[in-house]
């Protein structure tokens, strides 16, 4: 066991508090995280982001807007509200007080470790408002810039509800009967003291303007964001009006978001600009004040603080650790998907806090490119089902051990437990492996990661009976049958599974008889190693025609590696989104690795 202190006071590896990381310094502060970048413009730009799903999908474009004005030399900070990200949970809050005072803490820490006086604020959706209701509290503020603001506040809480509809609908479960406020899309609440207040946010009653200089990116053919174009063009400001290009897929997908390379690099340019005109004000740059080590945030019983990983410090993770005495089996959760460290639905949140308070720590990470990992100069394009995120997760395994753990646990789930079901047969360091809602165990590599990523959760069932209907079989055979991408998809996993099954007999002579040995010899590796596999799928979860491909329909194949197991979870989605599903995935997981 190894013996932690209530501050959480395990400091980070030799030299790690010195450095300045290329990819953001992490800080604690009020109870938050945050990510600073040092800089040396004579402003610095106070990041203002979004919150639940829209924050989720939108993680790594402003982890990419960050690290392009550090490359510019504009010093900024990122950082999550209270119940948000990794920020810790208020316990009733009544009101937005909590989140105003995380956002002046902020502030003040960012012109100590800046030097700066003067900021830019950097406001999208939620924060946009934030920035316009503090700016007269945060000035001297240069400029600001707004991306698709909340003008609205009623008016946005009813999006939130309809669009939480909308993503139960995608995954066929219906609206959680758990979420009384109806405004939890994909599962990442908000607690009910906060909505009033967010409610009464709006921009009509605006009596002056944030600033001289407003970028505002609006949505096309949105009429609040003319709306404020002009109310703050009536206050005096200079306003410089752009199209936010690709708003809709960034925020309301969280796989297929990319960060917008073009839109960044506006915004950046534009800031830039206004900060060499800042140049000449008296009395606007101080000495920088050096930042500490990031300390631990204490919670009910854990500890949490940002460590940074890797080459240079590319990955990110945050390590929770219990109050007490730690086993030194830690957990390493795995990023299923795009979906940043803190999981879907915060799963991963609840997940790491709950064990610590069962004497487990854990580390849950991004994989490069995700979240709040930098990009790998000489990696994949696509990380996903990809050698470099299995190498990541290894680079995971070395921190926890570079903290005095051994032996961790890999939990991942969909393309998270694919990494961490390789990573374990070729690292000896794993001894227990958990594996979620898993789709492949082996990758062909004729396949499309892209295809895969977009139309996986798409129903062979639904297919076999379009097939059904009225000769369909021979209509697709004589092309009269148009499926589209998803439909020709989903018949090249259906040939995929058919090639896969006979391969027994065929030996390795066929692709799918090389993928059928390559499965069963990563379980054999496993199972001489002794490593305690354990499987859990969601009832009529697309993973389960990958299992039932190489296991068999009953999964009778399984009964030839003693040290796996399998277990069925009722009533959850793919991503697991309900409050009552998420628990029922922790209770499985805490009787799997803490019984």
């Amino acid at each position: 066991m190894r013996q932690r202190s209530a501050q959480g006071a395990q400091h980070p590896a030799s030299g790690e508090a010195a450095r300045a990381w290329p990819f953001g310094e992490p800080v604690t502060f009020a109870g938050s995280m945050g990510v600073f970048h040092a800089g040396r413009a004579p402003v610095a730009v106070l990041m203002l982001g979004a919150i639940g799903y829209e924050e989720f999908c939108l993680r790594a474009t402003w982890r990419s807007l960050a690290q392009a004005l550090a490359d510019k030399g504009i010093a900024c900070l990122r950082f999550d509200y209270p119940g948000q990200g990794d920020a810790h949970e208020a316990a009733d809050p009544q009101g937005l007080d909590d989140w105003f005072g995380t956002v002046r803490a902020a502030a003040d820490l960012l012109r100590r470790a800046s030097g700066c006086k003067r900021l830019v604020l950097l406001g999208q959706g939620l924060g946009g408002a934030l920035a316009l209701r503090l700016a007269e509290e945060l000035a001297p503020v240069t400029a600001t810039v707004l991306l698709a603001p909340v003008g609205n506040g009623k008016r946005y809480l009813r999006e939130l509800s309809a669009w939480a509809r909308i993503v139960s609908d995608r995954i066929g479960m219906g609206t959680d009967p758990d979420d009384h406020t109806r405004c939890a899309v994909a599962g990442l609440r908000i607690a009910p003291g906060y909505l009033p207040a967010i409610a009464a946010l709006g921009t009509t009653a605006l009596q002056k303007a944030p600033s001289g200089q407003v970028l505002l990116l609006s949505r096309p053919g949105h009429g609040g964001d003319a709306a404020l174009a002009e109310t703050l063009t009536g206050l005096g400001a200079a306003v410089t009006q752009r199209d936010y290009e690709g708003y809709e897929t960034l925020t309301t997908d969280s796989t297929t978001a990319r960060p917008p390379k073009a839109t960044i690099a506006g915004i950046v340019d534009w800031i830039a600009k206004r900060a060499q005109a800042a140049g000449s004000a008296p009395d606007n740059v101080r000495t920088p004040q050096p930042l500490a080590p990031a300390e631990g945030l204490l919670g009910d019983g854990f500890v949490e603080r940002p460590i940074r990983f890797g080459p240079e410090g590319r990955l990110f993770g945050v390590l929770c650790e219990p109050l007490g005495p730690a086993a030194r089996e830690p957990i390493i959760f795995v990023n299923a998907g795009r979906d940043y460290h803190i999981g879907w639905a915060r799963v991963s949140v609840n997940q790491a806090r709950a064990f610590a308070a069962r004497g487990i720590a854990s580390l849950r990470f991004d994989a490069s490119s995700v979240g709040d990992s930098g990009v790998a100069a000489d990696g994949p394009e696509e990380i996903l089902y990809s050698q470099a995120q299995i190498d990541d997760v290894r680079l995971a395994i070395d921190a926890m051990q570079a903290h005095g753990f051994d032996a961790p646990v890999l939990i991942g789930r969909c393309s998270g437990a694919y990494a961490a079901f390789h990573a374990a047969v070729v690292d000896e360091r794993i001894r227990r492996l958990v594996i979620v809602n898993n789709e492949r165990f082996v990758w062909d590599p004729d396949e499309s990661v892209e295809d895969a990523i977009r139309y996986a959760h798409r129903s062979t069932g639904d297919l076999g009976a379009t097939l059904a209907r009225k000769d369909g079989l021979g209509r697709l055979l004589t092309g009269k049958l148009r499926v589209g991408p998803a439909g020709r998809y989903l018949i090249y996993r259906y040939r995929k599974r058919l090639s896969v099954k006979l391969s027994p007999m065929l030996g390795r002579l066929t692709k799918h008889g090389r993928l059928h040995h390559q499965c069963h010899h990563h379980f054999a590796t496993l199972a001489a190693r002794k490593v305690e596999l354990s499987l859990l799928y969601a009832d009529g979860d697309v993973g389960i025609a990958e299992f039932q491909t190489y296991f068999g329909e009953a999964g009778k194949g399984l009964a030839a590696y003693p040290n796996a197991s399998l277990t069925m979870l009722a009533d959850a989605d793919h991503n697991f989104t309900h409050l009552a599903a998420g628990r029922r995935l922790l209770d499985a997981l805490i009787r799997i690795v803490a019984p």
